[in-house]
């Protein structure tokens, strides 16, 4: 091969190389595509019901269409036990069709009733986007209390005669 040919050769390598190395894309991580596909959670809380019940009840904002389930995780706790790690014993799902039925709307609530009683629960609930490939929509863990129950008999005085 002569020299002319050599640096021909040697400038289309480079050139390759140039267009190969400059052609990945911006750096960063993926977002997703259609924004008017996800929704978020709004004014999420729990009631600790009397029988023993818990009650999840809050709002969703955005595409409802695309809500596939509920889950509730839960973990009975001490109270001496706040700070510690949340690992979620138990799990409670939900379907969007056994929470909303035929109709949906921003409003939500289901009950469940935990495997394990404790006075005290740390729970986080978790929505799922039916669109592969999509955010869930995830509460922080939070804490709810057993009601306080008042069990002092109160005895009625009847006014003397």
């Amino acid at each position: 091969m002569n020299r002319l040919n050599m640096k021909r050769y040697s400038f289309l390598i480079a050139l390759c190389l140039l267009v190969f190395c400059t052609a990945c894309g911006k750096k960063g991580d993926p977002l997703p595509q259609k924004v008017n596909q996800l929704f978020s959670l709004q004014n999420v809380f729990i009631i600790y019901n009397p029988e023993g019940t818990l009650s999840v009840q809050g709002t969703i904002v955005g595409a409802i269409q695309n809500v596939q389930a509920f889950t509730l995780e839960l973990e009975a706790v001490d109270e001496d036990c706040i700070g510690c790690p949340f690992v979620p014993v138990e799990k409670h799902s939900e379907t969007a069709q056994a929470v909303w039925g035929d109709r949906r709307h921003s409003q939500f609530s289901f009950s469940i009733l935990p495997h394990a009683k404790s006075n005290v629960y740390r729970w986080r609930l978790v929505v799922y986007n039916a669109v592969s490939g999509l955010t869930n929509a995830v509460t922080p863990v939070y804490k709810v209390n057993k009601p306080f129950e008042e069990t002092r008999d109160f005895v009625e005085v009847k006014q003397g005669s």
